[in-house]
């Protein structure tokens, strides 16, 4: 099954969200890719959801400020056993609440 090599990389970031790019045309494994997924948790949590993603970027949101998440891509092939495991992980932070200056 598909796997990304590199983790997301972070475009953009607020208090209560994360702009990512999947990050997904480096692969190990089979292809074709027919769904991607972010999946993503406070790295101080142990609940994880999981988006399915249709574009290049995504746009977490929603998020607590001044929080630490851990964010990881999943890819699937067609074919029983088609989801590969996670990727690497994009570990960063959302911006603390505030005045914007």
């Amino acid at each position: 099954p598909p796997r990304p090599i590199a983790p997301p990389q972070l475009l953009g970031v607020g208090p209560t969200y994360l702009l990512i790019q999947l990050n997904a045309n480096s692969i190990i494994g089979d292809g074709p890719i027919i769904l991607k997924e972010v999946e993503y948790r406070m790295t101080s949590g142990s609940w994880t959801e999981t988006h399915a993603v249709n574009a290049p970027t995504y746009k977490l949101w929603h998020l607590d400020p001044d929080t630490e998440y851990e964010i990881r891509v999943l890819l699937t092939r067609p074919g029983e056993g088609g989801t590969g495991l996670p990727g690497p992980p994009l570990i960063t932070r959302t911006k603390c609440a505030g005045k914007t200056e």
